[in-house]
């Protein structure tokens, strides 16, 4: 009866948790059944054609690898190849529902005006208009309400210890004393906050606003096929009257937030916004006013259509899958269930990546007494808190509660509750676990994060394009600073240099994003900006929603493997029955169809093939209240609630069935060091110009460390002609400078020499690097310049810095896949990487690795032929700046990472107002983890020092089966599968 028909398929969006915890009891109950299977109601609210499309089933071509299901042929090829997303998917439906009631009923709560809520409630009937405004707010609302926001880790600790076991261990993050409750009549806004809802009804007031400006005309309308990339606003006179439509809005809903805002910072930003939305200010270098605007806009039609696309997709997936099976049914009964038994069994992945995690500190953590780390740690606060600078300096504004790390030095730790997950990990699965990250040079979190999510290059086609958490793009000329409404182009940036993400490689398979940038094409996602928005103040918030969803998801998985054996059972049936039984075949191949409908349905809502999921918080607590600091590693600090979720999530993957076939991996894109002492560059810069007569044209385009975001506006950006020199500072580490003197052209990046020569007024001349490392030798590690220009195939960069109180000109030179490194003042060795001297944070070298390392200096340093990347980076590993040399080889691949780099000494931070940092060049903050474990991984040995870069393209060629080659196909980093020795 469902044959040729559309039919409609529809379920409250407030009840879908409900319904999908009930989702395998309904299936299996289907599958028990000989009536006619009824519609299974799936999310959101799906218009499903049942009937056969002509997809041709071809199952000899399934690859099988051992006894496990590699799909990637079959679903790119045959089942999902051509896919169009289209609002056409659905667009009979009439009924779904925002906030528990429906979407009609919702729009009236809202505090919109009356001719904007009328016209909005008129226009609902046009499905082209309706669905994609519900799935919008649907992903604002209902989906990030599917928890208690409780702070879930804390209820934990009080269910595991006692009042007085956790007392010693509060601090600011974590305290015993319970809120005071407030008896007086909840408000709406309450209510809301109480229920999960976290964006209150004024801004989702705006929001609807917003989108009915946008979409109220065919201007702009989804039409019948969605665009594969979203198209960023540009300076186009449609796109500019557009803003100038959309921001008096804009303008008058900042007016009515302002006054409820005190006296402060805050307040006094939005003012200015508003001064620039003066028509008199409208053509204002970047306006801010417009610059907000830009970026509302930009934010809602780009998650209008991605709430749309993750909405359409399962639909289109289902439909597909049931045809094929449909089809093979008919040609090929037997292979159908050969299919079916290793597709249940089919690989999957985890990628967690978290932001600010050492490998070294982590293996310390959960066996104190195996090394020197926390030792060297805590001598190392004790000699650089109490150093006194000769120079003015200051200090950072917080200092650090470390009585947790004082009690590990002291008496260890053997409390069950710490880190078990941890514990469990370094027990069970250490050899999957490098002996040391990689991060790439500088060690940025906005450089580090694509290249952990995705395996790309910095540079070249396919790379990242990203070199610093700021750059300067001298082409466009136009200044970018990732630390406000800039961290919205980054999608648009690297999309423009061909990266691809796993979501794009992956896009046949079922995937689910956790909080993680870079998801334009992920079936189900988390915002990463609302998480980050959202999470320090509601502890768990992304944590707690992304849970929910596996769970539900999980208890979806155990129903479909259910349906699959019953749907082999029945296809066991049918291939037996005698071609005579012409009836009975027909009957049951009928029942057959039904089952296999359900279980393409069934298979969208289930657990995913791949999960990519990112913890922002240990880096993002680090920075202002210390790596080392009790709200990070004790058992109440950041790093225990890391564990804590892991173990969550691990035991989801086991409840659902699939953690045999699950191979796991994590990635930190960093670690942090300590900071005592602070100085800004630029103002001691100042001061020894102003002595020597000289001012300069100087462009400051980031905030210290510890203050607010900054606006800029992407259609009208400040011009940097004119500017002699652009800095930008990141995390308390590096500080990069642009200057624009170069003898061939303002575009190109002036080298050493050119800067030795630095023309400024009255035609002096100045040497710009010996004022930069004699001003700042106190404090500075070294500095690194380009001595020529450099490409992906050769570079040479030049080291300056002081030791001993002489200064050290040393020159790094990459050509031919040879790196040599050598002193250039001829006073024996180069010494500012420290290569010759051990790691402190580490066990002392054996014999055989202090001959090994004897080997390697008189080979790499001895003499002039150079080594070879891999030998560099052994040496290095043995070393206080593990793969140094090599990654300053490289620091300039990028055209776009600065003119000079400065790298500040152990224990200073540049342009910083707290106590953690990372982007400098020392072991704590260079050392990030990476490691894989699982039941399909069982590697021999440990692995050894390893990029994060190859976190990536390990899970993919996991997946899928294909090899993974650097330089082909976007991928810059290797695949250590080979190194896991899969059973």
């Amino acid at each position: 009866m469902f044959q040729g028909k559309e039919v409609m398929i529809l379920e409250s969006v407030s009840k879908e948790p409900k319904g999908r915890e009930n989702v395998a009891g309904r299936v299996k109950g289907l599958f028990n059944r000989r009536s006619k299977a009824q519609a299974l109601a799936l999310s959101f609210g799906l218009a499903l054609s049942l009937g056969s499309n002509g997809v041709r089933a071809d199952i000899n071509t399934v690859p099988l690898v051992a006894p496990l299901y590699h799909g990637g042929d079959l679903l790119q090829k045959q089942l999902f190849k051509g896919l169009e997303l289209s609002v056409t998917t659905g667009r009979d439906l009439a009924i779904f529902s925002v906030a528990g009631m429906s979407l009609d009923a919702y729009i009236l709560t809202l505090p919109l005006d009356a001719p904007t809520k009328a016209r909005v409630i008129a226009r609902l009937s046009d499905p082209f208009y309706s669905i994609p405004l519900g799935h919008f707010l649907y992903l604002f609302y209902d989906r990030y309400s599917r928890a208690e926001n409780r702070d879930q880790f804390r209820d934990y600790l009080l269910s595991q210890y006692s009042e007085e076991q956790i007392a010693p261990w509060q601090h600011s993050l974590f305290s015993l004393e319970e809120q005071v409750k407030d008896n007086t009549e909840p408000t709406a806004e309450a209510n809301d906050r109480r229920e999960g809802m976290t964006l209150n009804r004024q801004l989702v007031a705006m929001l609807v606003t917003v989108y009915d400006r946008l979409f109220n005309n065919d201007d702009w309308a989804l039409g019948k096929k969605l665009p594969e990339h979203y198209r960023y606003l540009g300076n186009t006179p449609e796109d500019l009257a557009l803003i100038a439509d959309i921001q008096p809005l804009i303008i008058t809903e900042i007016g009515k937030y302002v006054g409820s805002l005190p006296e402060g910072d805050m307040r006094s930003a939005l003012e200015l916004i508003i001064e620039d939305g003066k028509a008199e200010n409208a053509a204002k270098v970047n306006n801010k006013a417009q610059a907000i605007t830009v970026t509302l806009i930009d934010f809602v039609r780009l998650n209008v259509l991605k709430a749309y696309r993750q909405y359409a997709l399962p639909a289109q997936r289902a439909k597909a899958f049931s045809a094929w099976m449909q089809a093979s049914l008919k040609e090929d009964p037997k292979g159908l269930s050969d299919f079916l038994a290793s597709w249940s069994q089919r690989p999957r992945a985890v990628q967690i990546t978290v932001d600010g995690l050492s490998q070294g500190l982590m293996q310390a953590l959960v066996a104190p007494n195996s090394g020197p780390y926390l030792k060297e740690v805590l001598a190392r606060d004790a000699a650089l808190s109490q150093l006194t600078p000769a120079s003015a300096m200051g200090r950072p504004q917080h200092t650090p509660k470390q009585d947790f790390l004082r009690q590990l030095v002291k008496n260890g730790v053997t409390d069950q509750y710490y880190l078990p997950f941890f514990k469990s990990l370094y027990r069970r699965s250490e050899n999957g676990i490098a002996t040391g990250g990689i991060s790439s040079t500088p060690t940025i979190s906005v450089r580090n994060l694509p290249i952990i999510k995705t395996g790309a290059a910095l540079s070249g086609k396919g790379g990242t394009g990203i070199p610093n958490f700021h750059f300067v793009d001298r082409t466009r000329d136009r200044a970018y600073y990732f630390f406000g409404n800039d961290a919205l182009q980054l999608e648009n940036l690297v999309e423009s240099r061909g990266m691809r993400t796993m979501f794009d490689r992956l896009n046949y398979l079922k995937t689910l994003n956790c909080n993680a940038q870079y998801d334009w094409n992920a079936q189900t996602s988390f915002d990463a900006l609302v998480n980050l928005g959202l999470g320090e103040v509601i502890r768990d918030f992304g944590e707690q929603r992304c849970l929910n969803e596996l769970s539900l998801r999980a208890e979806a998985e155990k129903g479909l493997q259910h349906s699959v054996a019953a749907v082999r059972e029945q296809l066991e049936a049918y291939d037996r029955m005698g071609a005579w039984r012409l009836f009975s075949r027909m009957s049951l191949r009928a029942k057959l169809n039904e089952q296999l409908n359900e279980l393409a349905l069934l298979s969208e809502q289930a657990m995913p093939d791949y999960l990519l999921i990112y913890n922002p918080w240990p880096d993002h607590f680090a920075h202002f209240k210390g790596p080392f600091s009790d709200e990070i590693i004790a058992p109440t600090g950041e790093l225990n609630r890391l564990d804590y979720w892991l173990g969550r999530l691990d035991k989801v993957y086991r409840d659902a069935g699939i953690y045999p076939q699950t191979l796991w991996g994590m990635a930190g894109d960093h670690g942090l060091a300590p900071v005592y002492h602070t100085l800004n560059p630029e103002l001691v810069l100042q001061d020894a110009l102003k002595q020597r007569g000289v001012e300069l044209k100087i462009s400051k385009i980031s905030s210290d460390e510890g203050e607010g975001p900054k606006i800029t506006n992407n259609i009208n950006p400040p011009s940097l002609h004119g500017v002699d020199l652009v800095i930008a500072s990141t995390a308390g580490g590096n500080y990069m400078l642009d200057f624009f003197n170069s003898d061939r052209g303002w575009q190109v990046q002036p080298l050493y020499q050119e800067l030795t020569r630095f023309k400024v007024k009255g035609g002096k001349a100045l040497d710009m690097v010996s004022l930069l490392a004699d001003e700042l030798q106190e404090s500075l590690d070294y500095l690194v310049v380009r001595q020529s220009d450099c490409t992906l195939d050769s570079c040479s960069v030049r080291l300056v810095g002081y030791r001993n109180g002489q200064r050290r000109d040393e020159m790094i030179n990459r050509e031919s896949g040879v790196i040599r490194y050598q002193a250039l003042d001829g006073k024996g060795a180069p010494e500012l990487l420290a290569l010759a001297q051990s790691n402190p944070y580490l066990a002392p070298l054996s014999d055989v690795q202090l001959s090994a390392k004897q080997q390697l200096l008189e080979l790499c340093l001895g003499s002039a032929k150079g080594c070879s990347a891999e030998q560099w980076r052994s040496l290095a590993a043995m070393s206080p700046r593990p793969d140094a040399v090599v990654q300053l080889a490289h620091l300039y691949d990028e055209d776009r990472a600065g003119t000079i780099n400065l790298f500040p000494k152990e224990g200073f931070g540049y342009n910083t107002l707290v106590p953690g940092r990372h982007a400098g060049e020392h072991y704590l903050e260079k050392d990030a983890f990476i490691g894989f474990w699982g039941e399909p991984s069982k590697p021999g040995q440990r692995l050894g020092p390893l990029d994060n870069g190859s976190l990536a393209p390990t899970l993919y060629q996991y997946l899928t089966g294909e090899q993974v080659e650097v330089g082909d196909n976007g991928w810059g980093y290797p695949s250590v599968l080979s190194s896991l020795n899969l059973r």
